[in-house]
């Protein structure tokens, strides 16, 4: 949930950059509105989202503005990588795949088997 604290020093931060000064009252009714409608969005997604906007957009956001920001924004997960199986390797692939391509018959025979899909001694 984004903090009154944060969306405070985001509309701060946002006010200076648009050329767009708020009182202490305006302020406090736009923090007042922007948590009600924020409220689902972490501090870090907010910080992000406002970024965004501040990317894109030359005018001073609104609420929606923001919310479209965050909705865009894909999704990052961290996801432990999953056990994966050692995959059956072919022991010196690269000289042979060299030796064949410089014409040894043997190499391009194992190169042919392994191609056939059996394995290769």
């Amino acid at each position: 949930m984004a903090t009154k604290q944060r969306i405070s020093a985001e509309l701060a931060r946002m006010a200076v950059a648009y050329r767009h000064p708020l009182d202490a009252d305006e302020l406090r009714a736009l923090v007042s509105t922007w948590d009600e409608l924020c409220n689902d969005i972490s501090d870090a997604e907010f910080i992000a989202a406002c970024k965004a906007h501040m990317r894109k957009s030359p005018f001073f956001p609104c609420p929606a503005n923001v919310l479209r920001e965050h909705a865009e924004r894909p999704v990052k997960t961290t996801l432990p990588a999953l056990p994966k199986e050692p995959e059956e390797k072919t022991p010196q692939f690269g000289s042979l795949v060299l030796a064949a391509f410089r014409g040894d018959p043997e190499a391009r025979a194992a190169m042919e088997r392994i191609k056939a899909g059996r394995v290769v001694q």
